[in-house]
């Protein structure tokens, strides 16, 4: 079975699990669909790990600053162009410019011809590992800008779905 045909058959399931998962990780979507579903670091492996056991791809990884109002001395925030005010938190996400990080293409593009949920987990754990590989260096805030430590910064995970599945 092909991995789009797997979502579509158990859709109604997947989508109410996804949204269970969504509000017990307190992960923030920009609109109203899956892509740029903002994680806090301090949830993000296990958030990784259910996303995986429900059998979804994460193909993409952008980059937010979470500007906490309470905190702005110390991070220096806000970084970036502009967001979501945050759902689960006081204040809010701006995204930043930095590249996105991409899962490996020929790996997706078997997943997709072949819905194998191990291939699915070790692509995602690959995705882990390459955010936690990103985030010990300090990302460039402008050419001469480094964000230290990267402490406002968490990632948004692009959610493998179809587009008519809203959150």
């Amino acid at each position: 079975m092909k991995y789009f045909e797997h979502l579509e058959l158990n859709k109604e399931e997947l989508v109410a699990q996804l949204d269970k998962l969504l509000a017990k990780y307190k992960v923030q979507t920009v609109g109203k669909g899956y892509i740029d579903c903002i994680v806090m670091k301090e949830n993000l492996v296990h958030f990784i790990k259910e996303i995986s056991s429900l059998g979804i791809i994460i193909t993409e990884v952008s980059w937010w600053c979470y500007v906490d109002p309470t905190n702005v001395e110390s991070t220096k925030c806000p970084h970036g162009m502009g967001g979501p005010t945050a759902e689960y938190y006081e204040g809010w996400f701006s995204e930043l410019e930095n590249d996105f990080f991409e899962a490996d293409e020929i790996k997706v593009n078997t997943i997709l011809n072949s819905y194998n949920i191990d291939l699915i987990s070790s692509l995602n754990m690959e995705i882990l590992n390459g955010i936690n590989n990103i985030l010990k260096i300090p990302l460039k805030y402008s050419p001469n800008d480094f964000i230290v430590g990267n402490e406002c910064v968490n990632p948004g995970l692009w959610l493998l779905v179809p587009d008519n599945w809203d959150s």
